[in-house]
């Protein structure tokens, strides 16, 4: 399994707003935006009388260097302290950082760069505060870490914000953003070591790609 470590990173506090809808995809009277954050930042569905608000991160990672067909792949994230309810988020596409990496998040980010269609992970249902948390990958995740020089999700909250429905959980989890959150990844086709060198690692072989290839030398 080789790994890649993440390029950028940020988190954005939606406004607070007594409709639900509001709340979740306005783009006026953002608390925070930030693009490199160090610290903790939070995902999050909050609703109180005072009002509902959603809080997301964002993360971009470089995949140029990986052209071959991926049969796996996790993101490894550090919980970053005590959560409400540490439970129910997921990864999702976006086009934040500009889609390419190459502009900090902007406040339009929040809502317009999310495609809910498209879920890069399974469900997390469980969230260590202090541990590692793993977000297992899915195949249109592997499609376009393979197809696509850039590789840009959002984490949100799963029940309310994923679902796109209100409900009366109240949920958050706190990252880490001070340990480096990194993608794993393991590339299908030949899955022995060639010339001391790890197949994860190994792209081509005499110019042919691993994914295509059974045996190396009859073996």
């Amino acid at each position: 399994m080789a790994t890649i470590n993440i390029s950028r990173q940020g988190h954005i506090t939606g406004a607070t707003s007594g409709n639900f809808n509001t709340a979740r995809t306005s783009e006026v009277g953002l608390a925070a935006v930030t693009d490199g954050i160090t610290g903790t930042g939070t995902v999050q569905y909050y609703h109180s009388g005072r009002g509902k608000r959603f809080q997301r991160a964002f993360l971009y990672f470089d995949t140029s260097g990986i052209t071959g067909t991926l049969s796996a792949a996790h993101i490894d994230v550090k919980g970053g302290g005590i959560s409400g309810d540490p439970n129910d988020t997921i990864m999702i596409k976006s086009t934040a950082f500009g889609g390419d990496g190459g502009t900090a998040l902007a406040t339009s980010d929040f809502f317009l760069s999310l495609n809910y269609s498209t879920a890069y992970s399974t469900e997390l249902t469980s969230f260590s505060n202090s541990g590692n948390n793993e977000y297992t990958l899915t195949a249109a995740a592997l499609a376009d870490i393979k197809n696509n020089d850039h590789f840009t999700l959002a984490i949100v909250e799963h029940d309310s914000d994923y679902t796109n429905s209100d409900q009366t959980n109240v949920s958050d989890i706190v990252i880490d953003f001070d340990t480096t959150i990194t993608l794993d990844y393991t590339l299908a086709g030949y899955g022995n070591r060639v010339n001391g060198v790890a197949s994860a690692n190994i792209g081509k072989i005499n110019g042919v790609a691993t994914a295509i290839i059974s045996k190396v030398n009859g073996v």
